[in-house]
């Protein structure tokens, strides 16, 4: 088994929003009050809305892809009134709420056998323009269907395979398949954040099966919990959340992960996932490592090519950027209380620009707050460069 070099380095978590800070233009591209689709006919249309099929203040956004001039947009079903759980649209369309189109087409949305598209929180595009879809939502009562891993061919636009995940490992009532990256020598890690079962998930494709790594570290922490965003209190202690791979090249690769509720990132190598036989004991937890804090609470995150990690701080309203192996500390990119309200999941474009989904996810997750179709702005993508690509370049 590996071990990987770690610098230690020094945070704060009091960084405010009036420090100034020194970073690359923000700027939004596309932003939605609310999201509709391109419906098969008006009669359509009216019917959904008659019949409560579709909601539109209840249809909220998460997972972000960018691949080919279209945006790869997954919407998971944390409310009733949700049609279509996984779409795209066109990035030269227009900049306010653009219409989006059901992905790979209607039917495999609203297919009511367990064989269509579920419940989607996020997705990867490999470098062969392959889609990893996590249909693995299930937190609330809109499917009893297992959690399942499907893969498209974004040239072809056709549905490669699938894959049942064991109800050992994602449930079917309760599981919450995150967000997942992929390694290109044939194994994606996955978090599952479900409150039941949390724990990182590693799929072999060339095994075709999956197993499960449970540990503290992927618990929330309870010095992170009651956190407010816009002004509505966060009050879930939720565990494994944001995922992130070392680029091509490095050896070993790492994988990061960290709690939605909790300050602290942690590493695993590759090498150490990757043998299932190592759950047989608890050995394997000796290779966890405490790679460092991040200045606030956090969703998503994701790793440029160059190794710099880029995550969202959520009660600061800002997106952070850390080398976690270079020796230098997290530092503040953007922060802007007005529009920045839960930076969610990342993408990289390949013209150097990095992109996060900002959408007030938090409101839509609690059944407490009151949802209303109005103007009012609620997810937002903005892009700044980077120079560089995502990790799997």
């Amino acid at each position: 088994m590996l071990f990987f070099f770690l610098l230690t380095f020094s945070s704060s978590r009091c960084t405010t929003l009036e420090e100034s800070v020194i970073a690359p233009t923000f700027e939004i591209t596309h932003q939605w009050s609310y999201i509709n689709f391109t419906w098969e006919s008006s009669i359509t249309y009216e019917e959904a809305i008659d019949s409560g099929d579709y909601i539109p203040e209840n249809v909220a956004m998460t997972g972000i892809k960018f691949y080919r001039n279209r945006w790869y947009i997954a919407l998971p079903k944390f409310r009733p009134g949700v049609p279509v759980t996984l779409a795209y649209f066109f990035a030269d369309e227009a900049p306010i709420n653009p219409l989006l189109t059901p992905y790979p087409d209607w039917d495999s949305n609203t297919d009511p056998t367990c064989e269509g598209i579920k419940a989607v929180q996020s997705m990867e595009i490999d470098r062969s323009g392959v889609m990893w879809v996590l249909d693995g939502f299930r937190v609330t009562p809109a499917t009893a269907c297992p959690t399942k891993l499907i893969w498209y061919d974004l040239n072809t636009h056709r549905r490669i395979r699938s894959y049942t995940f064991p109800e050992t490992i994602g449930l079917r009532r309760g599981g919450f398949l995150n967000d997942i990256v992929v390694d290109d020598t044939g194994y994606a890690y996955i978090t599952d954040n479900s409150a039941i079962d949390p724990g990182l998930i590693v799929f072999s494709v060339r095994e075709n099966r999956a197993w499960k790594f449970r540990d503290a570290s992927m618990f929330p922490q309870i010095e992170a919990a009651n956190f407010v965003v816009d002004d509505w209190p966060f009050r879930a202690l939720a565990p494994i959340d944001g995922i992130a791979l070392t680029p091509r090249g490095s050896n070993p690769r790492v994988l990061l992960y960290c709690s939605l509720t909790g300050f602290s990132v942690f590493g695993i190598s590759t090498e150490v996932l990757k043998r299932e036989d190592l759950l047989s004991t608890g050995d394997w937890r000796a290779y966890v490592t405490y790679l460092g804090d991040k200045q606030a609470q956090g969703d998503g995150m994701a790793m440029d090519n160059f190794g710099n990690l880029y995550y969202g701080l959520l009660p600061l309203y800002a997106v952070g950027k850390w080398d976690v192996f270079g020796g230098t500390p997290p530092e503040i990119l953007y922060q802007n209380r007005s529009t920045v309200i839960w930076p969610d999941s990342f993408a990289f474009d390949n013209q150097g620009y990095t992109y996060v989904l900002a959408n007030t996810i938090n409101k839509f997750g609690d059944i407490n707050f009151r949802l209303v179709l109005n103007d009012e702005i609620k997810f937002r993508i903005f892009r700044f460069f980077t120079g560089s690509q995502s990790y799997l370049f």
